[in-house]
């Protein structure tokens, strides 16, 4: 029984995992299609959503029936639970990444000012949330919170220069707002990835950061000056 019970648990993880891999590609290609003009990665991105949805899907199938047949000790109960709540961030990212793709279309702008960064900042989010989680490493995850911070600042920065954008070429608004739009999405992404890292501190610690005082981004920019 307690090899079923393992071989489960590690179905469940590798699951979760596999959704984040295919998050990762699923950004990575949508930058790509937005910075390169290519509308065929775009078309992937949404077919690599549909595999994420399926994915999350099972997973969850998979979660409630193992709470249902076994009586979880509480290191694999918190495993179960944050599993299907860092799925759903997982979700969220490639509803993203198919959002960046499918406004890549209409956005003819050439200089994309911070959103490059954003993209590259963001990727990296996602990887070390995706490996903090594989090896329960709570230790690793103030760095990814601290790394939103950056990216929370690129994106005001983005806001501005579509600004100036807009007052210089009015008529240009549509395609300029659809780079603000983006932009927000990668600030969403790094968000995500933010979520999926405390679920791995609860998880190694069974203590609930998500509010914790000492993580709020007030407390984070005060360390960091």
């Amino acid at each position: 029984m307690t090899t079923y019970i393992e071989n489960n648990l590690e179905n469940i993880r590798s699951k979760f995992l596999l959704m984040g891999q295919l998050a990762t590609d699923s950004l990575q290609l949508a930058m790509e299609s937005l910075l390169e003009g290519d509308i065929q990665k775009a078309k992937i991105v949404r077919k690599k959503d549909e595999e994420i949805d399926n994915l999350e899907n099972d997973l969850s199938a998979n979660v409630t029936s193992h709470l249902s047949t076994h009586a979880p000790v509480a290191t694999d109960l918190r495993l179960l639970v944050s599993t299907m709540k860092a799925s759903h961030e997982i979700e969220r990212i490639g509803d993203e990444a198919k959002a960046i793709a499918r406004r890549s279309k209409n956005t003819a702008i050439h200089d994309f000012n911070k959103i490059p960064e954003m993209g590259e900042i963001a990727l990296e989010m996602i990887r070390d949330a995706l490996s903090v989680f594989a090896e329960f490493d709570e230790k690793k995850a103030k760095n990814i919170w601290t790394t939103d911070l950056k990216v929370d600042q690129l994106n005001l920065d983005n806001m501005s220069f579509c600004q100036d954008l807009v007052n210089q070429d009015p008529a240009s608004a549509s395609s300029i707002f659809e780079m603000l739009f983006i932009s927000k999405s990668l600030e969403r992404i790094a968000d995500h990835a933010v979520n999926i890292s405390k679920e791995v501190v609860f998880m190694a610690t069974s203590r609930d950061v998500r509010h914790a005082k000492e993580f709020k981004k007030s407390k984070l920019k005060k360390t960091l000056n």
